[in-house]
């Protein structure tokens, strides 16, 4: 019963970013990127230093980090989070959220080939293949299926940004698997999503200055659901079942998000087109070839 309630848990994580990718491009129709960026993770970070002291309570304030493990936290919060959630406002702005789930799916794969370039760890042949399977299927979405396109490098700026967001992220997972695994992953991740609440906060004040906060009730819905939900709750959901039933596992179950953002097209108002299933299709066969090669 205890293993049901945790794959519940990791399931219903993959729900709610999701939701995510369609919930932003509300915020993103009152707001600019930054400035959303700004107002989820204020709440994010708040929802994490509530579960965080009701875990270590006052103990917290006993964590010691050396210089270095600092350097390495704001190298994830930077990588991780700033950049991360940067490219993911601003490609969602222009790109479906479709699209978007399916390309950042890559990051399995493209954090496999970051730990084969930074760290040498062997790649076997067949998880070249898986992850060639999944680039193959992101290559299907970012031309629409015109292949002419590619030789011509046309692509939609929009699925660019996700792309780069994919890139930064698994860029720092290697950060933090090389420099930071002994540090507990709920203190980790709210330490790095306060010094990139900060770094949002510091770039989007000329915005918040000058262009008034929308009071509309959708926009904040969409912001308090991301900050609280997609964020602050998902994230230590997520950590608490990668502790009950491991990285691999958990992180396989990533591979419900791009479905659960096709189903959630539909009620949200999106389109979906023959090209992005079979796009995502591919994707996940190569992401699943690569995580039975893993184990």
């Amino acid at each position: 019963m205890a293993r049901i309630i945790v794959l519940t848990l990791l399931i219903l994580t993959m729900f709610f970013w999701a939701i995510n990718f369609h919930v932003v491009k509300i915020a993103l129709n009152f707001y600019t990127p930054i400035s959303v960026a700004t107002l989820r993770f204020f709440f994010g970070v708040v929802s994490l230093l509530i579960i965080l002291y009701l875990k270590y309570g006052k103990a917290f304030s006993k964590f010691k980090f050396s210089g270095k493990e600092w350097w390495y936290m704001f190298l994830t919060a930077f990588f991780g989070i700033f950049l991360t959630i940067y490219f993911f406002n601003l490609g969602l702005k222009t790109t479906s959220a479709v699209n978007g789930s399916l390309i950042i799916a890559t990051s399995p794969a493209i954090t496999a080939v970051f730990a084969f370039l930074l760290q040498k760890r062997k790649v076997s042949v067949l998880q070249w293949i898986a992850i060639g399977i999944s680039f193959f299927g992101v290559v299907i979405i970012l031309v629409k299926g015109d292949f002419g396109k590619l030789t011509q490098l046309q692509f939609e700026i929009g699925d660019m940004h996700i792309l780069l967001m994919a890139i930064v992220f698994s860029l720092s997972q290697i950060i933090v698997s090389k420099y930071l695994p002994h540090i507990d992953a709920i203190v980790l991740t709210t330490i790095s999503s306060l010094i990139a609440f900060v770094l949002f906060a510091i770039f989007s004040i000329p915005e918040l200055v000058t262009i008034q906060v929308p009071s509309d009730l959708s926009f904040w819905s969409s912001i308090l659901f991301m900050g609280i939900l997609g964020t602050g709750v998902a994230y230590t959901a997520f950590y608490f079942c990668v502790v009950k039933l491991g990285a691999t596992t958990s992180t396989l179950y990533m591979n419900l998000i791009p479905f659960f953002a096709v189903l959630l097209a539909f009620p949200f108002g999106e389109k979906v087109y023959t090209v992005q299933l079979l796009g995502g299709g591919i994707v996940i066969i190569g992401l699943l070839l690569f995580g039975v090669s893993k184990k």
